[in-house]
């Protein structure tokens, strides 16, 4: 026992290291400060209602009421009644704030394949290191991308029980895959889970042709059946959220299909069936000159809205042009820096992988002779080229129109995770063989030559590069949002014209670019001669292996923490008080919040209503910020509220519209033309198809009369009776159910001011289940027989009640394969002990 313990002690202050490394990177987060992150503050306004609920009711709603006239919250925030799969990632993190806790978690899961892998203490380090550390971390950290962050942290846990799974500990292995898949779908981000699976089928294709080369036939058939029982585990775990998001991606824009007729401009065109545009998709493609950041991350000048320092050209120049101090040091802290192939919608940082970890990988080409070495390489490659995206039109539009799946994701520069994760494990590879003694010091030290001669000639080629950049990506257009052009043109503005500083401030930028170049390429020859000259030391003079290893450690840490520095810092936290400050309510907001009914809807044209979630924060908004909206308000919001159609925004129970006042500020009118939550109208349309029945919307009078596609016909009931006596109106909205009273003498057709989605509402009259359909395209509508009846709607989809039984059955499987596991191997090694002390 002492011996085991004894054993454990280095993993013990490995595992501390990566702690404390974590604390002091963000040692604000420990002194109770939060981050600012922008993406985060807009998840927390479409949110506010649903988390209000949660307070009053302890659990969150299945549907929202706060943006684009209500959508199913899972597609928010995801909760069920039981929650004791929480129990292992809090232990895990420790009970840690953010963003410490993520740091950490990402550490100790690569820290575990590490030492699936037979790495030392030492190694373990560096490779979890390298991964959590490389800056797409800290960018999408700071951004807010936490669900991304958190996919990112499970991953290489997975691959470890899949490691453990091919060297035949089959019951660990398939019980760690499993949970550790539970974990990283549960997180999600169905983007880096799409490009988890790709790694796990290039794993699987290596791992068959290394099985059947050796004549492994048994052994691949266990593996690819553990591999699957972990795999269908971890979905049956997660069935409640893959469920009820399939459901929902039928009907959403990223998955649906609208029923009308595209309209004839090149962006309609562009778009597959049941995915997204393709420009719209490959908005953020990484240039092919540009993954040279991967070494050198400032080549193209970092952050669309990076930081100088005073002894820049451009902050020279604002002082001679006699602005205050103060106010260029506030203009050089965001200023457009970034001039690269993602300019349109600009970027947050470049992604660094650290010229140290650069050196190991073109180090472990030459030396690592595991079979893992083929695999790793091949999703390196595939990771590069999927990031490239419109920038290479061969291959990522062939995977976008063919590949199953791939047309519901965007931005494949996110496909660059890919090479951060294969990168730190070929690097761990790489030292690993260099200090096992299985190769010479004389054949090592050749490769280590022919390493260093090839990183010399990249970091040449990178340089020269240099000499002939113009560091602009100005494509004279002034739209382009991202673009010098468009920068330009604000500049010229805020200099009222002048057209001649506007230029200066722009040459001044150009050489700021250049100098950002030059320090990196110079920055990236210190580390990467220092790391040459460790490795050197260590073969031609015996250099220790300890001190080898915590040199070449802490030398690329400190590589990695410089550049993430520059995105994640200090200045990236705030006090709680000041993190409340974008949700202040405007005086506009004060005044609509003083009306006594709160059922009604905002329309805010003070901010792009459709890309906006702090409206959401204080009232149910009608346009809202989430990137999968439901197809039909997407079409509604295309053809109908963005041309302002009044009696659409009628329907829509809009009883107020915020627009700007005189002086600038925001400023609420009253629409007393609202129709209201409910409606019985005097006339039904039945048109043929959705084109006629959006076309009917653009001039009907909404109050009187409700068009219906004659699909539906079926549910219409009779004609309805006009009865100018008539009422219907609203009892209760709690989100899952919506209430409302009817008196009628006559039969009537009631118009329900609530988006229309199938996957789950249930209408009831009378407590008695009725058949509902869909009106004036979006909304709901049915008929109501004639006297006082109570009308309810519930939110029941059988997607979250079905799932959520399946999801709890195979996490308990999962746990009992989990302690089973442990028990064995456990036991194996009890019986290894008293073999060799019989020996």
């Amino acid at each position: 026992m002492i011996k085991r313990l004894k054993s454990l002690l280095p993993h013990a202050v490995a595992i501390l290291a990566l702690l404390l490394l974590s604390i002091i990177y963000c040692r604000p987060a420990m002194n109770g400060k939060i981050l600012s992150q922008s993406d985060n503050v807009q998840w927390q306004g479409m949110a506010k209602e649903a988390m209000d609920y949660k307070q009053a009711h302890g659990i969150t709603p299945l549907w929202t009421t706060s943006m684009f006239g209500g959508m199913p919250t899972y597609q928010i925030a995801l909760e069920t009644p039981y929650n004791f799969a929480n129990y292992i990632p809090s232990i895990l993190t420790l009970g840690l704030p953010k963003p410490v806790n993520v740091l950490f978690l990402s550490a100790i899961c690569f820290y575990l394949l590490c030492i699936t892998l037979g790495a030392n203490p030492w190694l373990g380090f560096l490779g979890a290191a390298a991964y959590t550390y490389a800056s797409y971390s800290p960018i999408i950290i700071v951004t807010g991308h936490e669900t991304k962050m958190l996919a990112m942290a499970y991953m290489p846990a997975v691959i470890a029980g899949l490691i453990l799974v091919i060297r035949q500990c089959y019951l660990l292995g398939t019980a760690i895959m499993a949970l550790a898949l539970t974990y990283l779908i549960a997180a999600n981000h169905l983007q880096i889970t799409y490009y988890f699976f790709l790694i796990l089928g290039v794993i699987g294709i290596a791992y068959a042709i290394y099985s059947i080369l050796h004549k492994q036939y048994k052994q691949l058939i266990i593996g690819g059946l553990s591999v699957v029982l972990a795999v269908g585990l971890a979905l049956a775990s997660n069935a409640v959220s893959l469920w009820t998001t399939y459901e929902y991606s039928k009907e959403s824009t990223r998955g649906g299909t609208s029923e009308l007729t595209p309209l004839a401009t090149a962006a309609a065109a562009d778009k597959p069936q049941g995915g997204l545009e393709r420009g719209y998709a490959f908005a953020w493609s990484y240039g092919k000159f540009e993954t040279f950041t991967l070494l050198v991350p400032n080549i193209y000048g970092g952050s669309s809205s990076g930081s100088l320092d005073k002894e820049s050209e451009t902050f020279k120049k604002l002082s001679a042009m006699g602005v205050p101090e103060n106010q260029s040091e506030q203009l050089i802290k965001h200023w457009n820096l970034y001039w690269g192939y993602q300019s349109v919608l600009g970027t947050s940082g470049p992604v660094y992988l650290g010229i140290v970890i650069c050196m190991l990988v073109l180090l472990g080409l030459f030396i690592i002779r595991s079979w893992h070495k083929w695999w790793l390489i091949g999703i390196s490659v595939l990771g590069i080229l999927l990031a490239w995206g419109s920038n290479f039109p061969a291959f990522n539009y062939f995977m976008f129109d063919h590949f199953p799946l791939y047309n519901k994701f965007r931005a494949p520069s996110q496909a660059l995770i890919i090479p951060q994760f294969s990168f730190a494990v070929l690097a761990v590879l790489a030292l690993q063989e260099l200090i096992s003694g299985t190769m010479t010091k004389e054949v090592l030290l050749k490769k280590l030559k022919w390493t260093g001669l090839i990183m010399a000639g990249l970091l040449v080629i990178i340089y020269a590069a240099s000499l002939s950049a113009n560091y602009t990506n100005a494509t004279h257009d002034p739209q382009n949002p991202g673009g010098d052009d468009r920068f330009q043109s604000e500049l010229t503005q805020m200099l009222q014209g002048n057209t001649q500083l506007s230029g200066e401030l722009m040459s001044a930028l150009y050489a700021d670019r250049e100098q950002l170049y030059h320090h990196d390429v110079w920055r990236a020859v210190f580390f990467a001669g220092l790391a040459f000259l460790l490795l050197w030391f260590f073969l031609k003079k015996g250099f220790n292996t300890t001190y080898l290893l915590a040199g070449i450690a802490i030398l690329a840490v400190i590589d990695l923490l410089q550049v993430d520095s520059r995105y994640l810092n200090s200045d990236s936290f705030m006090d709680e008080n000041n993190y409340s400050r974008p949700f202040q309510a405007s005086a506009a907001d004060q005044q609509i919040l003083q009306d006594k009914d709160p059922h009604y809807r905002v329309f805010n044209l003070t901010a792009h209503p459709f890309d906006d979630a702090m409206t959401s924060y204080f009232h149910k908004s009608v346009g809202g910020y989430h990137a999968a909206k439901l197809q039909l308000y997407a079409d509604l919001i295309e053809r109908q509220i963005s041309k302002n159609n009044l009696q659409v925004l009628n329907m829509l129970n809009t009883k107020y519209v915020i627009v700007p006042g005189a002086d600038g500020q925001p400023v609420a009118q009253r629409n007393p033309d609202a129709l209201g939550n409910a409606w019985f109208v005097k006339h039904i349309v039945q048109v043929k198809n959705a084109d006629e029945e959006m076309g009917m919307l653009d001039h009907m009078n909404t109050r009187d009369s409700a068009v219906v596609d004659q699909r539906y016909k079926h549910m219409l009931g009779a004609d309805p009776v006009y009865d100018s006596s008539a009422t219907i109106s609203l009892i209760a909205n709690n989100l899952n159910e919506i209430s409302y009273s009817a008196n009628t003498t006559s039969p009537q057709f009631a118009v329900f001011s609530e988006v229309y989605y199938s996957q789950g509402w249930k209408a009831f009259v009378d407590d008695k289940e009725v058949p509902y359909t869909r009106v004036n395209y979006a909304l709901r509508g049915m008929p109501v027989p004639a006297g006082k009846h109570t009308i309810l709607f519930r939110f029941e989809p059988d997607a979250y009640y079905t799932g959520m039984k399946l999801s709890i059955g195979s996490y308990i499987l999962m746990i009992l394969l989990l302690t089973g596991g442990i028990a064995l191997n456990f036991r194996m090694n009890k019986v290894n002990d008293q073999k060799s002390k019989s020996v």
